[in-house]
């Protein structure tokens, strides 16, 4: 029987969750699904073999000889898919057993859809639920309501840049979304939490948390200059900076850089002054430079 939709693995040192991953494919209520697990050159030891593991006639598993990254990897996979619907699953995630029934007919019956999207159930170290909303461009120019595990056209995205080595660090499948509802495709959100999101165990360091807010800061500016012309056509860009630099400071309490979470949020309040969470955030600031006495 053909295949309907490939889901493309990207697993780097993940081995241990990659047959969980395939199983929840195996589990699928829609039968005619493929898969293709890339070892993006694993550095564990043990990541090879368990993809190897999981080799089948559904599953396809290729070794990449040099580490690609967390974007161009997916690029890699989708180039290698026969199917008009792809997936992009990470292997340490899962799906529910109705996602390609409810997701797959739906994205292939109409052309003009670029993406379907569901809601997320998270599983691991935290449980709860992150819901999507509508399809709308002009707020996914705001907010990213579409998230990395969603299933797109391959088509179109043959028609964007597909994922950019830009986002080595992050926000490369905010970026490729932005590109897909920029290139005319719409999308179709199924509210039902449908993909399986891995929350691993574990603290952050202090360190660990400031590189990352600087990760996060970088990647929005980045989304910032690649798509600026379609903020500013929509008269965005004040509601862009005062996203990015209300989630920097919000990053910067929680890695308790309060000096820095007060100057990312005068630029919040410089670019909507009278947002309602520059408040919030101010006394969120305030209280942790009282507890660190700065």
């Amino acid at each position: 029987m053909a295949a309907l939709v490939t889901a493309v693995i990207p697993c780097f040192n993940h081995g241990r969750f990659v047959a969980e991953c395939v199983a929840s494919l195996e589990a699928q209520t829609l039968r005619d699904w493929r898969a293709i697990v890339l070892d993006d050159a694993s550095t564990d030891g043990e990541t090879p073999a368990l993809c190897d593991a999981v080799a089948s006639d559904r599953v396809r598993v290729v070794h990449l000889p040099k580490n690609h990254g967390r974007a161009l990897v997916r690029n890699v996979g989708i180039g290698l898919a026969e199917t008009e619907a792809v997936l992009s699953l990470d292997a340490d995630d899962a799906l529910e057993p109705t996602h390609f029934e409810r997701t797959v007919p739906l994205l292939l019956s109409d052309p003009r859809l670029g993406i379907v999207y569901t809601d997320y159930r998270y599983f691991g170290s935290e449980q709860g639920i992150m819901r999507g909303r509508p399809f709308s461009r002009q707020t996914l120019y705001v907010a990213q309501y579409i998230y990395a595990g969603s299933l797109f056209r391959r088509s179109a995205w043959s028609e964007t840049p597909g994922y950019r080595a830009e986002f080595s660090q992050g926000n490369e499948d905010y970026d490729f979304f932005l590109s897909l509802a920029e290139a005319g495709f719409d999308g179709a959100w199924v509210p039902e939490p449908l993909y399986r999101y891995r929350k691993h165990a574990g603290q952050w360091s202090a360190q660990r948390a400031v590189a990352l807010a600087d990760q996060i800061l970088a990647t929005r500016q980045q989304l910032r200059a690649l798509h600026h012309e379609g903020l500013a056509a929509r008269g965005l860009l004040g509601a862009f900076d005062h996203v990015t630099w209300s989630k920097d400071a919000e990053a910067r309490i929680a890695a308790g850089e309060p000096r820095a979470a007060r100057a990312s949020l005068r630029r919040a309040a410089w670019a909507r002054p009278f947002a309602v969470t520059n408040a919030v955030l101010f006394f969120r600031a305030l209280a942790a430079s009282n507890m660190r006495g700065s």
